[in-house]
């Protein structure tokens, strides 16, 4: 994407200013309307990275950044195919994704494991997606494609399924009725899943707790979808509508999960969408995708679907603790969405 049409694309101003012997270049873009730039001096002192898919390179890649978008990496650097949805596992020396490979008829969403610098590249499962890690790291969950198809929609998904990474084995959930789940989260202490369900289950639309080893399901009242865990499980985020990233406490203690204490850690105003958020390692922060609900419509579905370009949509990092804390880390507006923490241990990355 030319300069100018990345600047309209980001609702940006297109300024130019002069450099060096009158030669005109573009201006650094802005941060969008409503950010806190102060944020990212802050950021440059977080340690853990975040790791997004992009349409940066005229095809989907998933890159590596510092919390504060400096040292941008790309991890895949594969142009005939689609990497999207980075998850990293627990130590942060891993990273499952998927990947939508082949043409036409022929195109399949797969699921992969690499190492947290782009190595290693092992596949899991075929038409598999929605990927989430066992607090140990040592089990991969996942959903299956509903139907042999490529499927772009992120909820045409059957059951859940976990992948053993030592002896590569393979085990269905206990619960046969699971279908149509999206956004797949595994609590800390392994007793529960929690996901988005849409049109299954004898559900139109909700955020669902779903027990682990049983057929337990509960449904946790929060108008949305997207939900994501904390990494101590006590807190949920969610997108608490298109304009709106909501934290709430989850108590997991009782027979029964349940939210309380709802607020909203982002607000934002139509037509600029808050999706993905995604707590950091140490529960401070949330990284979440932002851009306005009309991009992708015309070029594959609703641009907050893995694999539909969205022009302007970028990664921002909000203070969770605060409301409207937020500031935009990448600027470019190259689809950047579905960020992902990827922790960094003391004194290093491996």
């Amino acid at each position: 994407m030319a300069w100018k049409e990345t600047v309209a694309a980001l609702g940006m101003a297109a300024a130019l200013t002069c450099g060096p012997a009158g030669a005109r270049v573009a201006a650094e873009p802005a941060q969008p309307e409503g950010a806190s730039p102060d944020l990212l001096q802050e950021l440059k002192a977080v340690r853990h990275r975040i790791a997004y898919e992009t349409w940066r390179d005229g095809n989907w890649e998933i890159y590596l950044t510092n919390a504060d978008g400096s040292n941008t990496v790309n991890l895949t650097k594969t142009p005939d195919v689609d990497e999207l949805y980075p998850k990293a596992s627990p130590d942060g020396r891993r990273i499952a994704f998927v990947a939508d490979e082949g043409k036409g008829k022929e195109k399949t969403r797969n699921l992969y494991v690499m190492k947290a610098d782009g190595t290693g590249r092992t596949k899991i499962a075929d038409n598999a997606r929605e990927p989430c890690w066992s607090a140990d790291g040592k089990t991969l969950a996942f959903l299956k494609g509903e139907f042999s198809r490529f499927e772009l929609m992120d909820f045409a998904t059957k059951g859940i399924f976990l992948y053993d990474l030592k002896s590569g084995q393979v085990r269905p959930h206990p619960n046969a009725a699971i279908q149509h789940l999206y956004c797949l989260n595994w609590t800390p202490d392994g007793a529960w899943f929690v996901a988005t369900v849409h049109g299954g289950m004898g559900f139109k639309h909700a955020i669902l707790a779903l027990e682990a080893g049983g057929d337990k399901v509960f449904d946790l009242k929060l108008e949305g979808c997207r939900p994501d865990l904390s990494p101590d499980g006590k807190k949920i985020a969610w997108g608490h509508g298109d304009w709106c990233i909501g934290v709430a406490d989850l108590d997991l203690s009782g027979p029964a999960p349940r939210v309380s204490g709802i607020r909203n850690a982002v607000e934002g105003k139509d037509p600029m969408k808050t999706y993905h958020g995604d707590w950091s390692p140490d529960g401070r922060y949330l990284a979440f995708s932002y851009g306005d609900k009309l991009s992708g419509k015309t070029v594959g579905g609703a641009p907050e679907l893995p694999g539909v370009k969205a022009p302007g949509w970028n990664i921002c990092v909000a203070d969770a603790a605060k409301k409207n804390r937020w500031v935009a880390i990448t600027l470019d507006g190259a689809s950047c969405k579905e960020p992902g923490w990827v922790p960094v241990r003391e004194g290093g990355t491996k």
